[in-house]
């Protein structure tokens, strides 16, 4: 795959607070985030920028036999094998379509190898105002929710993709133990 192939995200120089569950202090309901904007299963979320490296095109995953069904396969970016996980279906949500021109974000840090499969990419977007979970708000495909942000008058939920990915690794490795 080649360089042009993939979209690096622009530096990440807004600031932000880093969400309680990712180990910094709870956001301040004025805190700016900047969040890239993708579909998953047909919902749309936000993932804080600061956890992604980089948007990629999937072209064709290689499949991996006995892997769960969350890993969608394995993709080549620049000579980096990263597996594809798709995280919707852990949010209740139908898995994302994989073909050729589907997207995928790099996680951050480089040494995850790992990409999650979406949708669609809708884009960045700077957010003003970040609202907790102790915010009295719908709790609807919350899970992994750290909290949300308002656009056009709707509800998004801000997902905390290395705790979805965390939970995955842990599923798998009870799924494989259980059998043996």
């Amino acid at each position: 795959m080649k360089a042009e192939d993939s979209e690096t995200l622009p530096e990440r120089d807004e600031p932000a607070t880093m969400p309680a569950a990712a180990g910094g202090p709870a956001p301040a309901s004025r805190a700016r985030v900047r969040a890239c904007l993708v579909v998953l299963g047909g919902e749309q979320f936000a993932i804080d920028v600061r956890r992604l490296r980089e948007v990629m095109v999937v072209g064709k995953p290689t499949a991996v036999p006995g892997a769960p069904s969350f890993v969608r396969g394995v993709a080549n970016l620049r000579g980096e094998v990263l597996a594809l996980l798709d995280i919707a279906p852990a949010l209740g949500l139908p898995a994302c379509r994989v073909g050729p021109s589907s997207k995928a974000l790099v996680l951050e840090p480089a040494s995850s190898q790992v990409a999650i499969v979406v949708d669609e990419v809708v884009g960045l977007e700077t957010f003003d105002e970040f609202r907790s979970h102790d915010d009295p708000v719908p709790a609807t495909r919350a899970a992994f929710g750290v909290g949300w942000l308002e656009r056009e008058g709707r509800l998004l939920t801000l997902l905390d993709v290395p705790e979805a990915v965390e939970t995955l690794r842990i599923r798998a490795r009870e799924a494989a133990a259980s059998r043996g």
